[in-house]
């Protein structure tokens, strides 16, 4: 029950946050005279840059956690593993006919550098740290699962989102982004793939709908292909990655046991106290 309370907690963080700057902002703007969306953009930056600074210094995340890395072939397959099942699953995705209720909002938000540093850096973090950071591992703790903590932390990232169109997109990029999380151990990882993914939807914004690929084009098909056999080579390559991470940590165990047993006796106080 603490764990959910936690996460609850957390979630109330959030949204409380978010709507009690856009009060400040809605109020801010009528009495300027100015339009409402022109609040939009500096609220959800200031909103999402707070709750990063509540719940580091709530000691939900600590600052090092935010730049732990990886090796560099590690990081690398990583992210590009990441970008490419994201951008299949927007492909794929296309078919479904979902509204799209903020894409107005999202326009606006794209003619601004406030905009930019919201959708596409603080944004990001901030979400990487509430969702993989702090929900992810309070819900693998409690269910004694990876996956169910994937699953469930995909699912509040899914529902999060409102948008519908989103909704569809953000489930199966919480569950790559939960793994890569849970298997890396770098909030780094998923932040990366994130702030990349969310970039690329901003200019593509910023440049018009025009330029979207369709599915069904030749340009469509041809990469949808390339997208699917690029996510299941680099998927196979870090699966058999941790799987020798793994194989070479459980051949160090014992070692490492035995070592410390000569050292220290295996009665001694200080095995004891560990």
């Amino acid at each position: 029950m603490r764990k959910i309370r936690r996460t609850v907690t957390t979630l109330a963080v959030w949204f409380g946050t978010q709507v009690l700057i856009s009060l400040i902002g809605v109020i801010a703007a009528m009495i300027k005279g100015e339009a409402v969306t022109s609040i939009l953009a500096p609220a959800l930056l200031i909103s999402d840059f707070i709750v990063i600074v509540v719940l580091l210094i709530m000691r939900y995340c600590r600052f090092k956690e935010l730049f732990k890395t990886v090796p560099a072939d590690l990081f690398l397959i990583s992210v590009v593993m990441g970008m490419c099942a994201m951008f299949a699953v927007d492909l794929l995705a296309q078919p479904i006919q979902l509204p799209n209720i903020l894409e107005d909002q999202f326009q606006i938000m794209t003619q601004s550098w406030s905009g930019f540093l919201g959708m596409c850096i603080i944004g990001p973090i901030m979400e990487e740290m509430m969702m993989r950071r702090v929900i992810l591992k309070e819900m693998r703790k409690l269910t004694h699962s990876m996956w169910w903590g994937i699953i469930i932390s995909a699912a509040i990232f899914s529902v999060i989102h409102v948008n519908p169109i989103q909704v569809v997109f953000a489930m199966p990029a919480g569950i790559v982004l939960g793994w890569l999380y849970c298997k890396t151990g770098s909030l780094l990882v998923p932040i990366c793939i994130h702030i990349l993914n969310n970039s690329i939807s901003f200019i593509t914004m910023r440049i018009g709908s025009d330029s979207e690929i369709e599915l069904a084009s030749p340009l469509g098909m041809l990469l949808l292909t390339a997208t699917i056999l690029v996510t299941v080579g680099t998927t196979i390559w870090l699966v058999r990655y941790f799987a020798r991470s793994n194989q070479a940590d459980i051949q160090k165990e014992p070692v490492a046991q035995s070592e410390q047993t000569g050292s220290k006796g295996a009665f001694s106080g200080n095995n004891y106290e560990k």
